[in-house]
């Protein structure tokens, strides 16, 4: 199993460890209100020390990524970033990814659903070798800072200038007299970055980001809070919905395709099933409060008839109810409708737009702080 390299930062705070695909992940730091409390009202620091994390030269990197990746590698500009995802020959998910377009140098961020090794023999099989591959999983640490106050840990760190990266951005800048590098990302609907530095500055850097959380109204967050943030903020979940769906087209991922690119890797298994058009999709649901049936694998019912299930659950503390993610036939995947929780009498599910939470960094000025 792949270490994760704040293991002993976290393990002070008795985080909670468990293994996630062939790489250690810290699980949970406190309860799951506590840390999404932090996300929602000041900011979560996060070990995702999991997720494969890659570069390449620009020169034969750019090729290489634009064949693998379903969005347009060629049009990241310098400094951006591009979220997409990998499919398999039969065009099935594999990764949620981002490719950031660092000057001379591509890096590739990714959650898979493939184990470690398969990932890599996956990548290797492309030719990423021959593309200059350098993998940084084992060299570099990988810290998520994730909130409505999470650009203060970012200016504390860099100062004010970084409160104007745009979402979706790539910076270089320097920690303990080593490179470091920030991606304005996340997937929580609050702001979010990431921290790329080498692993002999995991301990100083989570260090000094937990004493500017701490300021903030921050703390120590593990992974599986990110799993309901996800979904409350209908950002696409791999580990989630992804693991059981799989392909693209039903979980609305299409803005991650280029769709005039001729070709890349699962291509034309999508491009046919997208011609010949879906027979399911995607849609947000939500249950009434008290409602504890709804669950990962949990049938939805249209009168008397299953009509389909529940992909993705979590309790909102906004709401004070359980929402989630259906599959449903196209002509009822819509907001707006009842339907029946696990039998035909069972209880009430209502389909409604996604996300159903206004985060609060969309209250945040960052030009005016």
């Amino acid at each position: 199993m792949r270490a994760s390299h704040f293991h002993d930062s976290f393990a002070k705070k008795n985080a909670v460890f468990a293994e996630r695909l062939g790489a250690e992940v810290v699980s949970k730091v406190s309860d799951s209100k506590t840390e999404y409390g932090l996300v929602r009202d000041g900011l979560g620091l996060t070990d995702v020390s999991y997720m494969h994390r890659c570069s390449f030269p620009e020169d034969k990197g750019l090729d290489f990524l634009d064949a693998l990746c379903a969005g347009n590698v060629a049009k990241v500009r310098f400094g951006r970033m591009l979220h997409t995802f990998i499919a398999d020959e039969a065009g099935n998910l594999v990764a949620d990814c981002y490719v950031a377009n660092n000057d001379e140098q591509f890096f590739l961020l990714a959650e898979s659903i493939m184990d470690d090794a398969a990932f890599k023999a996956m990548l290797n099989s492309r030719g990423a070798a021959d593309a200059g591959m350098v993998d940084l999983s084992e060299s570099h640490a990988f810290l998520s800072i994730d909130g409505y106050k999470a650009w203060a840990v970012a200016k504390g760190l860099f100062g004010a200038d970084v409160l104007g990266l745009p979402y979706l951005s790539v910076e270089r800048y320097e920690f303990g007299g080593q490179p470091l590098s920030l991606f304005r990302a996340g997937k929580t609907s609050e702001f979010g970055y990431y921290l790329l530095a080498p692993a002999a500055n995991a301990a100083g850097l989570l260090d000094k980001c937990l004493s500017l959380a701490m300021a903030n109204k921050g703390g120590l967050c593990g992974v599986d809070i990110h799993n309901d943030l996800r979904l409350e903020g209908r950002f696409f979940n791999i580990f989630a919905e992804g693991a059981i769906v799989r392909d693209p087209l039903p979980l609305g991922l299409q803005w991650m395709i280029d769709l005039s690119k001729e070709n890349f890797l699962g291509s034309t298994a999508i491009f046919e099933r997208r011609a010949k058009g879906l027979s399911h999709k995607i849609i947000g649901v939500s249950a009434a409060p008290g409602v504890k049936e709804l669950a990962k694998g949990a049938a939805v019912y249209n009168g008397a008839a299953k009509a389909g299930e529940i992909v993705a659950s979590c309790f909102s503390y906004v709401l004070n109810a359980q929402v989630g993610l259906a599959l449903l036939p196209v002509d009822i995947a819509f907001a707006g409708l009842t339907f029946n929780l696990g039998a035909e009498h069972g209880p009430e599910l209502h389909t409604i737009s996604m996300p159903p939470i206004m985060p609060k960094s969309l209250t945040v000025k960052l030009d005016e702080l």
